[in-house]
């Protein structure tokens, strides 16, 4: 029933439009037209108003996906900046380690290698790291290894391309040793943990807390003069022979990304 009456609408309509095309004055529609166009007349401003909004909305789904595009692309501009920053950084501070090591490398004797910690003992049964020098590049068992801090260790194993360091924080690992001040003579070993103990001490030689304790050159190992740590605490049990130290190691042991390998530090066994 609509739509015909919609039809015959549309049919009067065009009829009057062309009859109105034919009249002298075409501004007159008579009365007719003018009931027909009122009936049209909100029909046509709603459906104008609806292209309108239509196309509104048409314009808003554009810039909105523009939005999203440029969004995304600026969230992909900033990951990359992140990356490329921490990048920076990175290699900042291994041109800082690098730096260190080459001042390091100037004040020590003999021949002097660098090599870089690739591996570290997964069990923590052993105190050993794992570097990327080895038998083709000199290494040899017990060759000292150093790092900006101080004494790291010594080799225990030297393969072709690699070699095992074992730390000085390892039970089988001791050295000779000086009180720098006093000057008193003794042996520091690893107890498996952060600290050393620092033994044979007189119980007649005062130690002071932070005192620093270097390599004697006494043993088959270390040259004379090595940053060993300093004195931690005193430990003087009654009736024994000698006074104890425990002493905090100078290197940064659990830090460890470059060291030095020193080629002509000591004898090989």
């Amino acid at each position: 029933m609509r739509i015909g009456l919609v039809a015959i609408l549309l049919a009067a309509a065009l009829a009057l439009l062309t009859m109105q095309v034919r009249l002298p004055d075409r501004r007159e529609v008579g009365p007719i037209g003018s009931l027909i166009l009122s009936w049209i007349g909100p029909a046509h401003s709603a459906l104008s108003s609806a292209g309108n909004s239509a196309s509104s909305l048409w314009r808003l789904y554009r810039e909105i996906g523009k939005l999203r595009a440029e969004n995304t692309r600026l969230r992909e501009e900033v990951e990359r900046l992140v990356r490329e920053s921490a990048l920076l950084r990175e290699q900042a501070q291994a041109t800082q380690r690098l730096e260190a090591l080459l001042e390091i490398r100037k004040q020590l004797p003999g021949r002097v290698l660098g090599a870089r910690v690739v591996g570290r003992d997964a069990t923590r049964w052993f105190d050993v790291i794992l570097v990327d020098r080895g038998e083709r590049d000199g290494v040899r068992r017990n060759a000292p290894v150093v790092s900006t801090g101080g004494v790291v260790g010594r080799v225990l194993h030297a393969g072709a391309a690699t070699s095992q360091v074992l730390l000085i924080t390892d039970p089988r690992s001791a050295a000779g040793v000086l009180l720098q001040q006093s000057r008193e003579a003794g042996v520091v070993q690893g107890q498996g943990q952060s600290l050393l103990r620092l033994k044979y001490i007189s119980r007649g030689q005062e130690i002071v807390v932070g005192e620093a304790v270097v390599t004697s050159g006494l043993s088959s190992v270390f040259p004379r003069g090595l940053p060993v740590g300093s004195v931690e605490s005193v430990v003087r049990e009654q009736g024994a022979a000698y006074q104890e130290a425990l002493v905090r190691p100078a290197a940064s042991l659990n830090r460890l990304e470059e060291v030095l390998i020193l080629l002509d530090g000591g004898p090989r066994r």
